[in-house]
């Protein structure tokens, strides 16, 4: 089989006759496929290391649906190319992005420039003329230069203020940071940071909602979220930050985490937690971790190990836009084991109905789990 045809295969650029002829060869011989995916890897493995162009175009959605599709094969095939990636999108973000001119009354400054040129013309007309229009000249274009330069500052200020935002609504959100740091957002979750972020200054603020950081490892240089009245500091590790009415709350799965509120600070360590309320001033009590669950809405699993069926309940309430209520309480205590990936409420539901032999019922946002056995 032609090499080049493989290529353009590869990467989406054959019509119909030569996908099909292609589609036929790898049909035909076990060895044909075995060959067909050794050129593709060697091929993508050269492709996408040289081309930074194609990389580009995907950081910023202007690929096609096959050149996308490729690109994250790529991403998933090495953990390298990963951080490759990662760091090549810390580089492009911190290019410099186009300014937002402000709203500048150009007509007041102007004439504003106007009265103070002609005062100071009349005050030099006892000066011989060719010293009167030389006088004028500079005047003009220092008050000429001097309104650039304060327009100039103003707009400037006005970019280097500027507060950046990744904000979730109906769906979860996963994104990076500049310095390659991983967020992932839950529903309904806000975070801020300053467009002049970089290595020296890693602070965030999670205004609303829930974040599980995935912290890339900086000794000389802290990552601290700020949320509520309190400050969350780490050098390089993962947690959970949820932030519920007059509260913040932290789990840490990996590292360590130093919270610090009024004038207190404590340290967590990995299955370690707290809840620490605005108005609290003395030290809070950390706790163990329950379970795992609080990272449900991250990798979209649930797993459920001998799980009081109450305990099951809670945690798909959080995940999902349902209240998941039991209605006896003598379910309340029954331990539950599955495993459920990327699965709908609706098919997690149907699958407990059958295995605990339930009764399940919808009301509105509600959900009513009672016993199908007669009493």
């Amino acid at each position: 089989m032609n090499k080049e045809l493989l290529e353009r295969y590869i990467v989406g650029e054959t019509n119909e006759a030569e996908n099909n002829l292609v589609q036929r060869w790898l049909e035909e011989d076990p060895d044909n496929k075995a060959e067909y995916l050794k050129v593709k890897n060697v091929f993508l493995s050269y492709l996408y290391a040289m081309n930074k162009e194609l990389l580009e175009r995907h950081m910023v959605g202007e690929t096609n649906e096959a050149e996308r599709m490729i690109v994250e094969e790529w991403l998933e095939k090495d953990a390298n190319n990963r951080e490759a990636y990662l760091q090549m999108k810390k580089l492009w973000d911190s290019l410099p992005k186009p300014l937002e001119v402000p709203e500048v009354d150009v007509d007041k400054a102007w004439m504003d420039f106007k009265v103070v040129r002609d005062r100071r013309a009349s005050e030099l007309t006892e000066i011989p003329n060719r010293k009167t229009k030389l006088i004028q000249w500079n005047w003009w274009a220092a008050a000429s230069i001097l309104l650039l330069c304060m327009v100039g500052f103003y707009v400037f200020d006005r970019s280097q203020r500027k507060e950046m935002h990744l904000a979730s609504q109906d769906t979860i959100l996963q994104d990076s940071l500049p310095d390659g740091s991983m967020v992932t957002l839950n529903k309904n979750t806000e975070l801020a940071y300053s467009s002049t972020w970089s290595n020296k200054n890693r602070n965030v603020e999670l205004k609303t909602g829930e974040v599980f950081f995935q912290v890339q490892k900086d000794k000389k240089h802290p990552f601290v979220i700020a949320t509520g009245n309190t400050k969350i500091t780490v050098l390089g590790t993962s947690f959970n930050v949820r932030r519920i009415p007059n509260a913040t709350e932290v789990i840490v799965a990996t590292g360590l985490v130093k919270v610090a509120y009024a004038d207190k600070e404590i340290f967590l360590r990995p299955d370690q937690m707290l809840t620490i309320r605005d108005a609290d001033t003395m030290k809070v009590e950390k706790k163990p971790v329950q379970d795992k669950f609080y990272k449900y809405y991250v990798d979209r699993e649930f797993n459920f190990e001998n799980t009081p069926l109450k305990r099951v309940a809670e945690v798909l309430s959080h995940a999902y836009d349902y209240k998941v209520m039991i209605d006896d309480p003598a379910l309340e205590k029954i331990p539950y084991t599955a495993e459920f990936k990327q699965n709908s409420l609706a098919e997690i539901l149907k699958v407990m109905a059958k295995s605990l032999d339930l009764k399940i019922e919808v009301r509105d946002k509600e959900i009513h789990l009672t016993s199908n056995k007669k009493q």
